[in-house]
This record gives structure tokens, C-alpha cells and sequence, in this order.
């Protein structure tokens, strides 16, 4: 996951999204984040694996304690446990997801995200027009 421009650590978006289909093999997505030698930021790596008009799908990788500060999106939102266990707030409620867990958001709910052991999430989030 290298970038012919220094400022990068990944090629751009426009040309890792390419085609009328993408296939991931989330295993190695998982450890090709965690071979990166770039320090990860607030206990976490992340790579987008699409991003197109108003959808973008992201994988994250976290440290035990590795969070998301508290943040809403303009759209709708689903966070999906691969492994591990993620402890997620909101104003109204707390949950606690283990590995095959899945919470959705309507837009604007604001969320934080902390990980309470190693654990690997995909966002996925759809932006109201």
C-alpha cells in the first residue's frame, strides 16, 4: 500500500477504486494495516476500501484502548465487529460488540467508538443527498 507521492501513504482513492467490482480478501486488508510502518493515530489504522459519491465502506484496525472520538456523519452509519469487542456511546445508550456485532445510526447520531481489546471494524457510511 505504497504512494508515488510522498505526502501519501496510499495511492488516492480515484485509483484504488476502480472497476465495476471490488473484492477484498479482509484478512489480508486486516494485515496489511498492521504491517504498516507509519505510527498509527489514536490507537488505530484505517484505510478506506471505497469511497464513490455519496458511500465510502473503511476498515479499521485497533490497539486495545484505540478509540474514535466522539464524531457524527450527515448519513447513515453501520459499524460492524469483525473480531474483537468495541465499546460504542452515544448521548442515549451504550453498547458493548463483540465479534459478529452490528449497530446502524440514522444520520446524526453522534457516536464515540473505543476498543477494549485488539479488534478490527468496517464502517460503512451513506450520506443523505
Amino acid at each position: 500500500m505504497t504512494s508515488t507521492d510522498p505526502g501519501r501513504l496510499r495511492p488516492p482513492p480515484r485509483e484504488r477504486f476502480t472497476g465495476d467490482t471490488l473484492a477484498f480478501d479482509l484478512d489480508q486488508v486486516f494485515d496489511e494495516l498492521a504491517s504498516e510502518s507509519f505510527h498509527e493515530i489514536d490507537g488505530h489504522h484505517q484505510i478506506a476500501l471505497f469511497k464513490d459519491g455519496n458511500s465510502t465502506v473503511i476498515a479499521f484496525l485497533f490497539d486495545t484502548d484505540g478509540y474514535l472520538p466522539d464524531h457524527q456523519a450527515d448519513g447513515f452509519v453501520t459499524i460492524q465487529v469483525i473480531e474483537g469487542r468495541l465499546n460504542i456511546s452515544t448521548p442515549d445508550e451504550e453498547y458493548d460488540l463483540g465479534t459478529g456485532g452490528l449497530l446502524l445510526f440514522r444520520p446524526g447520531v453522534p457516536h464515540d467508538v473505543l476498543a477494549t481489546e485488539p479488534s478490527k471494524m468496517l464502517l460503512t457510511v451513506h450520506l443523505e443527498r
